[in-house]
């Protein structure tokens, strides 16, 4: 196992944690028994839904992936255009949230940005924001800055780095 696959692993457990909180509860998406409904090289990781709704209403899908840089990945996947990741992602799951880990995010940004298909428009470019501006979700930013200071840490610790 390489050590980007190692941050993703881990990027994708921190996600997960984030969304574990009093009344909210996470589960394997179900997508990734089904190899058939997969969107190009992944299938969501997992569904976040408050504990309390028995139905899908309020119910996300939620798609993980760590980059070093956030910004440079949505540009490239961006002049890809129609088989950029994000349009084929689109068309399988068009209310996904597709989440980008960073430990080295851009000056003013957060370690954790998303990109909320269902909220755009056709036709404008895929662009992130931070994750705790997407107020649907009800994350709250000290939730984050903790998850933040968790990622530098254990990055820091595999790559020998100073937190």
């Amino acid at each position: 196992m390489d050590l980007l696959e190692v941050k993703s692993r881990i990027a994708e457990a921190l996600v997960e944690s984030i969304f574990r909180r009093p009344g909210t509860r996470s589960s394997p998406s179900g997508t990734t028994r089904h190899p058939e409904v997969r969107a190009g090289d992944f299938s969501p990781d997992f569904r976040v839904s408050p504990e309390a709704d028995s139905t899908n209403e309020g119910e996300f899908l939620v798609e993980v992936k760590y980059r070093p840089s956030a910004y440079q990945f949505v540009s490239v996947e961006n002049q890809r255009g129609e088989r950029s990741i994000f349009y084929m992602a689109r068309r399988q799951w068009p209310n996904l949230y597709f989440i980008l880990v960073t430990d080295r995010p851009e000056s003013g940004r957060s370690c954790f940005q998303a990109i909320a298909f269902g909220s755009m428009r056709a036709g404008e470019p895929f662009r992130t924001v931070d994750l705790v501006e997407l107020k649907e979700l009800r994350i709250f930013q000290q939730n984050i800055e903790d998850h933040e200071e968790l990622i530098r840490r254990i990055f820091a610790l595999l790559t020998g780095a100073q937190p």
